[in-house]
């Protein structure tokens, strides 16, 4: 039997290596803001100079999200003169509610900034390592996740790569067509189960029942078996 020539693009959008993506961007993004935060608290309780800050103005933010839920965010404008300059620097911050609320537009408040870099500032240093602990943390579950699903995802790339480049290729009958309890864009998945010409079973990649019920129980397939673990790839899949 002629067997399939191998094409890594297609192993990526069949084995959906691309979802990989997610976890990697979300670990990213709220790593690099989780380390920047911890980098400013660091510097600041190393080299932080407390100062008083003339509130200017406050304001409140609402974002809705995708998925309808609103988030609230307190901004805080305020303007503070660093001895090492001599000009004041104005800023504006996210701040916890409890600080949003002592901050009245024309009053004052202490504010910290860093000696070596004047234009980094809190006026609410406990709210900025809540955040960086929140930012890291997600990053880091976020990290794992990509590394779990990351090798989870290649070592099934591996043993596809093996099944096609050295496996033995063997004909198959359909034993029947199992319902999953996942579902992929609100659309209940599949799987097919098979036993070879040797009389071991297998079962394919999860899918639609539309596209499996093409192959009803009987019909003849083939299917790629890794040399090392002995899974069986549906050519079809692969």
């Amino acid at each position: 039997m002629q067997r399939k020539p191998v094409s890594y693009w297609r192993l990526i959008r069949r084995l959906k290596l691309y979802w990989l993506g997610f976890p990697l961007v979300f670990a990213l993004a709220f790593g690099g803001v989780g380390i920047a935060l911890s980098r400013d608290v660091l510097l600041l309780a190393r080299e932080g100079v407390v100062v008083q800050a003339q509130i200017i103005d406050r304001q409140i933010e609402r974002r809705r999200s995708s998925d309808g839920k609103t988030s609230t965010y307190y901004h805080v404008h305020y303007s503070y003169h660093p001895e090492e300059r001599a000009e004041p620097i104005t800023r504006r911050q996210t701040v916890s509610r409890t600080l949003y609320d002592s901050a009245q537009p024309g009053g004052q408040m202490p504010v910290t900034y860093a000696w070596s870099r004047p234009d980094r500032a809190s006026i609410d240093l406990a709210h900025d390592r809540m955040g960086a602990w929140i930012f890291g943390g997600i990053g880091l579950v976020a990290a794992l996740v990509s590394l779990g699903l990351g090798g989870w995802m290649f070592g099934r790339k591996r043993s596809v790569l093996r099944a096609l480049r050295h496996g033995e290729l063997r004909e198959a009958h359909v034993t029947g067509i199992r319902e999953t309890n996942v579902r992929k864009n609100n659309v209940r998945q599949y799987v097919l189960d098979w036993v070879d010409a040797t009389g071991a079973t297998g079962s394919s990649m999860m899918d639609r029942f539309a596209r499996l019920s093409a192959h009803p129980v009987g019909s003849v397939i083939r299917v790629y078996v890794d040399p090392r673990t002995g899974r069986g790839w549906w050519e079809d899949q692969v």
